[in-house]
């Protein structure tokens, strides 16, 4: 099924040579809020986050690989976002800093964060909030949600088990406890501004180079949670 997965567009009309779709699937129903699995698919090859970092596969892979576990048919919606000048080596450059392997957490650093990300560098639209409810909702209880999580789990477990369960089943990954979308997206965000700025300025032979616009200075000051390394290849984003 085809339709909108994203919202706040800009308005850019997007000319560029790769097609953008974001795959998703809804995976789970807790207390009536749906959690999704989405990936983003650049041309013919899908990008998602899981514990080994950013991973690459065949259109809807992550889809599909784990649909025979489940016991309802899981329905995976495909919709077009448009086209960019940026690519899919272009797109693991650029946030391999920020989705490392290992740095996974269902809730606070999920496949969902990183489409979010990934359709931003893309296109500067962002991923509809209706695929995020649950990790939103996760976020602003804590620790009250992890805890009632826990003890859901832990429940289920011995139900189904018949043994007691007497350690946490979810745990937050530390390397995930610093990780903000809003921060990496605001960091794309100024790195393409100023890169503009800068190519407009190319030409003007009286520019004070000590001086730096507002922009410009918000991107210098702008520290990705996992060092330089990640601004780098923000800066580095055009190569594809």
């Amino acid at each position: 099924a085809m339709g909108a997965a994203a919202s706040n567009a800009t308005g850019l009309s997007h000319k560029g040579a790769h097609e953008v779709r974001v795959a998703s699937t809804e995976i789970l129903k807790v207390a009536g809020l749906s959690g999704f699995h989405t990936s983003i698919i650049v041309d013919d090859r899908e990008f998602f986050f899981d514990r080994e970092g950013i991973m690459s596969a065949p259109p809807l892979w992550s889809h599909l690989a784990g649909r025979a576990k489940r016991t309802e048919a899981a329905r995976t919606e495909i919709s077009d976002i448009g086209r960019s000048s940026m690519g899919g080596r272009a797109l693991v450059q650029a946030l391999q800093p920020f989705f490392e392997k290992g740095s996974y957490d269902i809730f606070f650093k999920n496949c969902n964060a990183f489409t979010d990300v990934a359709l931003f560098f893309m296109t500067r639209q962002r991923l509809d909030c209706r695929f995020t409810r649950i990790e939103r909702f996760i976020m602003a209880t804590n620790p009250v949600s992890t805890s009632l999580l826990n003890r859901l789990f832990r429940a289920f477990i011995e139900n189904n088990t018949g043994q007691a369960v007497e350690v946490d089943v979810y745990t937050t990954n530390p390397e995930a406890q610093v990780f903000n979308v809003d921060d990496v997206i605001a960091g794309i965000d100024a790195s393409a501004e100023s890169e503009s700025s800068d190519s407009g300025e190319d030409d003007e032979d009286d520019l004070d180079e000590s001086d730096c616009s507002d922009t410009e200075r918000n991107f210098c000051c702008y520290r990705p949670r996992h060092g330089s390394a990640a601004r780098e290849a923000l800066m580095q984003h055009q190569v594809r």
